[in-house]
């Protein structure tokens, strides 16, 4: 029935559904620039669904190695540090054949962490506010922006279970994370923006005008 189907979003142009596995194509499709490895950087504001796209991208290929930019942000106040952290741990090594060695922030005692290895495979999502700053743009093969609308963004946030410890950062982090997308243009440069429906389905809209959008070659 009509009404049992996944609505696409209204404030979206150019409609049509994608799947994980059509991204995954996407991005294969395009030339590896970190090295020869593959970045896909999923981006978008806090609630939009990041995190889900990227666990529905590793189902779809449980090779894929998945980051996030999360472990780059130096606290709470130091979102704006995470693309250019990733782009020196990880970034800069792979494009010279060399294993990253990271050094996340230690959330719970406010600090940064030892150095550690961190082994990737040929595809990687980079996933998290930021992962399509400029500083890390050149080094992707695609870049996706994921958006939903604020109220339901808000809805999602109040309903995960680390919502008591998020809340006194939020309107901190709200304002960093949109100062970062604003000034880096970062919706606007992506391949491809995509929203999720309640039932699952994802839906792509490009970010270009002209609604063409090929993968940057």
């Amino acid at each position: 029935m009509a009404g049992n189907r996944a609505r696409a979003p209204a404030n979206l142009a150019h409609i049509e559904t994608i799947t994980a596995a059509g991204l995954l194509a996407r991005a294969r499709g395009a030339p590896p620039r970190a090295g020869p490895v593959r970045l896909i950087g999923v981006d978008g504001f806090s609630g939009a669904g990041k995190t889900t796209l990227a666990v529905d991208l590793r189902r779809a290929d449980p090779t894929l190695t998945v980051l996030s930019v999360e472990t780059f942000y130096l606290g709470w106040e130091g979102l704006a540090a995470g693309p250019r952290r990733a782009r020196d741990q990880v970034v800069l090594p792979l494009s010279r054949g060399d294993v990253p060695v990271v050094e996340p922030w230690d959330w719970r005692h406010d600090r940064v962490a030892p150095a550690r290895p961190r082994p990737v495979g040929p595809v990687v999502v980079l996933e998290g506010c930021g992962a399509g700053a400029r500083s890390l743009r050149d080094a992707l093969s695609l870049l996706v922006w994921v958006d939903a609308d604020p109220p339901e963004r808000e809805r999602r946030l109040r309903a995960r279970d680390d919502w008591a410890l998020y809340a006194p950062h939020r309107a901190s982090f709200e304002r960093q994370e949109q100062e970062l997308a604003a000034a880096d243009g970062t919706r606007a440069a992506a391949d491809v923006v995509v929203t999720r429906a309640a039932d699952g389905t994802w839906f792509a809209a490009d970010a270009h005008p002209d609604g063409m959008g090929t993968v940057r070659a």
